[in-house]
């Protein structure tokens, strides 16, 4: 496995102790601190399906790593992840998957891409905790707004030494598509009929990227859909991950993860039945590799 050695070195980071987790101990999480990138700390959340009593055994886990949204004036990166939160448990006990989160407010595609470094380099750690954990050829990238358009650009793993399964894209920001249909796997584009921040006619060039090269991918536009009430929880619950999640799109997004990282042929038609009725307006690009 390759480094990423043209964003530099993620060996000083220092991982935290374990953060208890909610309710009856599905799952656990860490802080990994890293240095300081401009006006904000470059770090990640990592979120576990396995409670902090008791690790995996003997067990690989998919890995999704995920991108925030700008969070205007927000210079503490991981209060923007803590409204994505609730969503990103519920993704990792539903796979079960590691989520691992760049606590960026201004989200880069290096950002996301240097936390799943970390991650997977652990995997050969002797001693690490993720030793041994870490299915380096199941990885998903996802993101919402800003982080959305930084896991397109990040989307081809190729450069980087990583073979990306599959991406989901939530209501994406640009502001402009380099490469935007340079895919290692499928893309799964979603929005909102009613988002006025980011219209599907903003990253339509995402989307004629995708149906042209050959990997392909789908676009679900939510009727009624705005830009963040699917997918950032209310300030209030930020405390209450049971109380929200990714909202409408967290099934149709569980179902992509269980086809592309877990290999559920059945969640694909799932999927596929989910998307071709109310309150979805979907267009697929179908390739010989990508089949619902």
């Amino acid at each position: 496995m390759k480094t990423l050695a043209t964003i530099g070195s993620f060996a000083a980071l220092v991982l935290l102790a374990a953060q208890a987790s909610a309710g009856p101990e599905r799952y656990s999480e860490n802080l990994v601190i890293g240095p300081s990138q401009g006006n904000h700390r470059l770090d990640c959340r990592i979120i576990r399906p396995w409670p902090r009593t008791s690790g995996p055994e003997d067990t690989r886990y998919p890995v999704i790593a995920w991108a925030n949204g700008w969070d205007q004036a927000d210079v503490v990166g991981e209060f923007t992840t803590l409204g994505y939160r609730p969503g990103l448990i519920e993704w990792a006990l539903d796979g079960p998957y590691i989520v691992i989160a760049a606590n960026q407010w201004s989200a880069r595609a290096p950002d996301v891409l240097q936390c799943l470094q970390w991650l997977v380099d652990q995997d050969t750690e002797p001693g690490s905790l993720y030793e041994g954990v870490v299915d380096t050829e199941s990885i998903g990238l996802a993101g919402h707004s800003q982080g959305g358009g930084a896991v397109i650009k990040a989307g081809d793993g190729e450069p980087n030494g990583f073979e990306i399964a599959a991406v989901v894209v939530m209501n994406p920001y640009g502001p402009d598509w380099v490469d935007a249909g340079s895919q290692d796997g499928a893309i799964m584009l979603i929005s909102g009929t009613d988002d006025t921040t980011t219209p599907v006619s903003s990253f339509l060039a995402v989307w004629e990227a995708i149906q042209a090269n050959g990997v392909g991918g789908l676009l679900a536009v939510l009727t009624g859909g705005t830009h963040n009430d699917d997918a950032w929880a209310p300030a209030d619950d930020f405390d209450n991950p049971q109380d929200y999640d990714f909202g409408r799109y967290q099934r149709v997004t569980e179902l992509s993860w269980q086809l592309h990282l877990n290999g559920n042929a059945s969640a694909g038609r799932q999927l596929e039945r989910e998307l071709d009725n109310d309150p979805w307006i979907t267009d697929y690009a179908f390739t010989i590799d990508f089949q619902l």
